[in-house]
């Protein structure tokens, strides 16, 4: 089987297009739909329906994509690191966090990769999970992680952890709200508090509204911030509560600025992917960046100042 028409087929379907797909990697588009039909005929089915919007992978597309794309991973990885005694890993890796995340371990992950690979240089870049999604796709990105992304044509992405969620609140408001012998709040008990919320284009705020719609909770949503800074001035000037897994403010939760009230009946919690760009392979340097990641993490919510209520997944 034609190794080219496997990665030919698999950038049709990702890109959900022959003529982008074609635009993508130089082959003119006619010639690659031949090549495509050649692997059909050799599979004996229909990989792709052909539609008016493009494409899109039949049963058996899906079922033989699965199969194939773990296979030209491996293939292209085979040559790695056979000469490594020469030539140091060395190049440049941008990653993609939420500002939780990176306050959590940005910095020591720059410090491991610093101390195991010298000449790799690491570029971070941090805003919402939104924005980061936004700039994985555009190949600004070699690795992100966004809060509860799912697998698409462009991305693709494995569940790294999950997070608790609190509502934060200055100490005077937690205790006109929460009585000294509680360790919890309902989910039902965000009723009409004064919340400064990220927008709904932005992982955790989906997670809130998902948690909260279901149990018909209206919620009082003063500020709309995509702008963790922002978010935790307002918290700590005691002008409205939000919501929050605690990496973001754990700092300001162990001096007591700042109280956090674990959210249950139901938990609410965060999952948190770790994705990286189908369009846009991962280097070797990147591919050793992104071991890192798991045992960085744990890591620092082993040494965190509080307990973080976050476990790998």
């Amino acid at each position: 089987m034609d190794l080219k028409r496997l990665e030919y087929f698999l950038l049709v379907a990702d890109h959900g297009s022959f003529s982008r797909a074609s635009s993508v990697i130089g082959v003119a588009q006619p010639a690659l739909g031949r090549q495509v039909q050649r692997l059909e005929e050799e599979c004996g089915a229909k990989l792709l329906y052909r539609h008016g919007r493009g494409v899109s992978l039949t049963p058996e597309g899906e079922i033989f994509a699965e199969r194939v794309r773990p296979l030209l991973t491996k293939l292209a990885m085979a040559a790695d690191g056979l000469n490594q005694n020469e030539r140091p890993l060395s190049g440049s890796v941008t990653l993609g966090m939420t500002p939780t995340m990176m306050s959590l371990m940005g910095l020591p992950l720059l410090q491991k990769m610093r101390a195991i690979a010298p000449g790799i240089k690491l570029n971070f870049l941090t805003g919402y999970s939104g924005y980061v999604h936004e700039w994985l796709v555009d190949g600004r990105l070699d690795i992100a992680i966004l809060h509860d992304a799912r697998r698409s044509r462009h991305i693709a992405v494995d569940a790294l952890a999950i997070a608790r969620l609190f509502l934060v609140s200055h100490p005077s408001l937690a205790k006109q709200l929460i009585a000294p012998h509680m360790a919890s709040l309902p989910v039902l008990g965000l009723q009409g508090l004064p919340l400064a919320l990220p927008s709904g284009s932005h992982g955790l705020r989906r997670t809130i509204d998902q948690a909260t719609t279901k149990l018909k909770v209206n919620l009082d949503i003063q500020y709309e911030l995509d702008t963790l800074t922002l978010m935790k001035a307002i918290a700590l000037a005691g002008i409205a509560h939000t919501i929050l897994a605690l990496p973001a403010v754990a700092d300001e939760v162990h001096s007591g600025a700042l109280t956090a009230t674990l959210l249950d009946a139901p938990s609410m919690e965060t999952r948190l992917m770790i994705a990286t760009s189908l369009n846009r392979p991962l280097t070797l340097a990147g591919r050793a960046v992104l071991e890192q990641v798991r045992p960085v993490l744990q890591q620092s919510i082993d040494s965190a100042v509080i307990p973080l209520h976050m476990r790998l997944a």
